[in-house]
């Protein structure tokens, strides 16, 4: 059709895919990345605030703070721990619709 393609000079919409999932060397090393630098942000703001307060109290919070902060998201984005074997299924899916009955080979 005429009216998908661009004008000449135009650049071409991208076509929709999904995002790709890395290996798990590349997630390694983001988990590991995310750890490190949430430690050196806060840390590092902690160690500001007691060069500027003149304590010794908020860099050691700011590094707890910081890799508090940082195994949360990791867990957000990567996910949790798999669930437990023989841990009760409630029977839905991620997406909270019921999954298709399973039938028998040759029933519809």
């Amino acid at each position: 059709m005429a009216e998908d393609d661009p004008t000449r000079g135009e650049p071409r919409p991208r076509p929709a895919r999904p995002a790709s999932q890395g290996s798990g060397a590349e997630t390694g090393y983001a988990v590991i990345g995310t750890m490190i630098s949430g430690m050196a942000v806060w840390g590092g703001a902690g160690w500001l605030l007691d060069r500027w307060l003149d304590t010794r109290v908020f860099l050691p919070v700011g590094i707890l703070l910081g890799i508090s902060v940082a195994i949360y998201l990791v867990v957000k984005r990567y996910g949790g721990l798999p669930p437990a074997p023989g841990a009760p299924d409630n029977g839905k899916t991620p997406g909270g619709r019921r999954s298709r009955p399973r039938t028998q080979k040759g029933q519809r």
